[in-house]
């Protein structure tokens, strides 16, 4: 049975709602999953294989992909940008970065 490349659903993904990503562990299983259908049900994918270890590696290499893709796409808001975005996102705009002030909280 051959894969479809086209919905592995490791990626992010961008809808109405905004952006959005499978967590490590979702994506280990996966690539498990598919590592499996390709060599054999039998494969040895525990952390002390080779084979395990690799995945791991290509697991995690996604979620770093999918995590700079997250960002890059809050960067574009000043509302969830942060730090040099959020100065180049204010910058832009034409509106000035107000100072950072402590926050107060009045107790009982």
């Amino acid at each position: 049975m051959a894969l479809n490349l086209d919905t592995l659903g490791l990626s992010a993904t961008v809808t109405a709602s905004g952006i959005s990503a499978p967590d490590y562990q979702t994506i280990l299983s996966k690539l498990a999953e598919y590592f499996q259908q390709i060599y054999g049900t039998d494969a040895y994918l525990y952390p002390d294989s080779k084979d395990g270890q690799m995945v791991a590696l290509v697991a995690l290499s996604v979620h770093d992909a999918n995590n700079t893709a997250i960002q890059v796409y809050t960067s574009f808001s000043p509302s969830t940008a942060m730090s040099d975005p959020l100065n180049r996102n204010v910058q832009i705009n034409g509106i000035t970065r107000k100072r950072p002030t402590n926050s107060t909280l009045d107790l009982p």
